[in-house]
């Protein structure tokens, strides 16, 4: 099997006994307003796997950054709300 499969983003991941079901989710053009996140697929992975995975991230986010293909954003700290 040699199919690619896009996805535009992440939408959740559950556990489920010992495997993970990461669903995926395609952004679809609805008017001129935002697009809409449409269900693309679900990957069903060891819980194991995952956390291989989730553990090679950041060297992947690293060397994103070094070659440019990535830029850090700043966010801002979160605002401290009003005392009642």
């Amino acid at each position: 099997m040699n199919d690619t499969i896009y996805a535009d983003g992440v939408t959740d991941v559950t556990v489920v006994g010992a495997n993970a079901r990461v669903r995926f989710h395609t952004l679809v053009a609805e008017g001129k307003g935002k697009p809409k996140a449409v269900h693309a697929f679900t990957l069903v992975i060891p819980v194991e796997a995952l956390a291989t995975f989730g553990e090679r991230l950041p060297q992947l986010t690293e060397q994103l950054l070094q070659s440019g293909r990535l830029k850090k954003v700043q966010r801002e700290p979160a605002k401290a709300s009003a005392p009642n």
